[in-house]
């Protein structure tokens, strides 16, 4: 195997379920390699009935190479060699870079005689539930796969304090913090923004979400807050870009805290950038995180941002020097961080300028790519516990 990473191809392996901050990584990531001469690639995995997925439809707006690959669910292994077989058409030096559980456990389990490519995987939130379900079972495959796999990068350092990672040996580890583009922002402000956002942020003092509809973000108490401080005669509102199972929930917890006509929710949408200039408070409650995606397009934006104390989140913001930190799960801190940001927005606007500065400074793209290529250097050399 040849150890230059002169015109290296990077197999980037995804099963994507939309276009959230793992994607958008991905894409800035991609973007900056091949600024670095190198050539990356798109292959991102689906069921038979999946259709062009949204992050493929981006990748193609980018020009980046794209390699739908449709498989059956499951433990599928003949899929992952129909992935092998798609790498092994490639001239050059070939390295398959996983994003997820599934590229982990279809690649990562495979024999290395069989698989011969040497693999990479991002770990963008890995989590362990512990709960008895199919998705337990899932968990326990990658994990296993982590061992097996030639690198694990992480995206924060406190995810290296999980036990089931603590156990990989160091050389085998590192950490890289995601980075963003500012060619991502420019692609998204050609993206369609509805008027009716526009319209229903200028209506009042707008707090903003963003992230999947899911437990783990924690916009249950997001909405109960809000619903808190309008009780108080604050004149605020708030909107939640994403989309996801709890949706019912949201909506059901908005009509019974009595405020529907203040809470929007309009799913997914492309142009998070126009929506945070017309927004005023950038909120992320999460149980749960790596190093969002979300939070440094918000620094970018220069919104003022309140968020909680897990994963990589405190760090990115100078453990609160660039936004106010509150514990994760505690509605009463989280209203006193938004009422401190309503109530005094000179300071808020100096914190989000700090976010912006910091952003630019220590979470590009470039620098990014670059720690990555110098991983894969290391894979290619056989640098290896």
């Amino acid at each position: 195997m040849t150890h230059s990473t002169e015109k290296l191809k990077i197999f980037h392996v995804i099963d994507s379920g939309g276009l959230y901050g793992a994607e958008v990584v991905l894409l800035n990531l991609m973007l900056a390699q091949q600024a670095l001469g190198l050539k990356p690639q798109l292959v991102s995995i689906g069921t038979p009935e999946n259709e062009t997925k949204p992050v493929e439809r981006r990748a193609a707006a980018l020009s980046l190479p794209v390699f739908p690959v449709r498989m059956s669910a499951g433990l599928n292994f003949v899929g992952a060699c129909r992935l092998l077989r798609l790498s092994r058409g490639e001239e050059g030096p070939v390295l398959l870079h996983s994003h997820g559980y599934k590229g982990n456990i279809l690649l990562g389990l495979l024999p290395m005689a069989w698989r011969r490519q040497p693999l990479v995987t991002t770990l963008h939130g890995w989590t362990w539930t512990g709960q008895l379900s199919r998705m337990m079972v899932y968990e326990w495959f990658d994990a296993l796969s982590l061992r097996l796999i030639d690198h694990v990068v992480l995206v924060n350092e406190k995810m290296a304090e999980h036990p089931r990672l603590r156990v990989l040996p160091q050389a085998r580890r590192s950490v890289i913090c995601n980075g963003i583009s500012p060619i991502e922002s420019k692609c998204i402000e050609s993206a369609i923004y509805p008027e009716s956002i526009r319209e229903f942020c200028q209506r009042r003092f707008t707090i903003l979400g963003v992230g999947r509809l899911s437990k783990e973000k924690n916009f249950t108490s997001l909405v109960r807050v809000t619903a808190a401080l309008v009780r108080e005669d604050f004149d605020l509102q708030l909107i939640l870009l994403g989309e996801g199972r709890g949706r019912d929930e949201l909506t059901a917890l908005a009509a019974n805290e009595g405020i529907v006509d203040r809470v929007l929710m309009p799913g997914y949408v492309e142009d998070v950038g126009t929506c945070m200039a017309d927004c005023r408070i950038f909120a992320m409650p999460s149980l749960t995180e790596g190093l969002p995606i979300a939070l440094l397009e918000a620094m970018q934006a220069g919104i003022p941002i309140v968020a909680t104390r897990v994963g990589g989140i405190p760090s990115a913001l100078a453990e609160g020097e660039c936004g106010l930190l509150v514990s994760s799960g505690d509605d009463e801190e989280l209203k006193n961080a938004i009422f401190e940001i309503y109530r005094n927005p000179d300071a808020a606007r100096t914190r989000a300028g700090l976010a912006s500065r910091r952003v630019r400074e220590n979470y590009s793209s470039n620098r990014m790519a670059q720690e990555y290529l110098d991983v894969y250097q290391r894979v290619l050399t056989g640098i290896r516990a």
